[in-house]
């Protein structure tokens, strides 16, 4: 999308939202747009050394998933 686009659609979204009088109706739009945008996982940077050595214990003693084998499931998400 071009970004000036993007930018008008966005400005007329803010002109729209300023106009609204009842409170029960922002709620709802500003409800509705945070359960719109995927949220990012978030994890310290402790936590993600721990999964990465958790991981590499795993893979070492052999409890893996082969990668033709990961494939497969993956195909079996869609």
């Amino acid at each position: 999308m071009d970004r000036d686009v993007l930018y008008i659609e966005k400005a007329k979204l803010i002109e729209s939202i300023v106009d609204i009088k009842d409170i029960d109706v922002i709620k709802k739009v500003r409800s509705f747009i945070k359960s719109s945008i995927p949220c990012p996982a978030v994890m310290t940077v402790e936590e993600l050394r721990l999964e990465v050595i958790k991981a590499t214990e795993q893979l070492e003693s052999g409890k893996g998933t082969g990668h033709e084998d990961f494939v497969k499931e993956m195909k079996s998400w869609l």
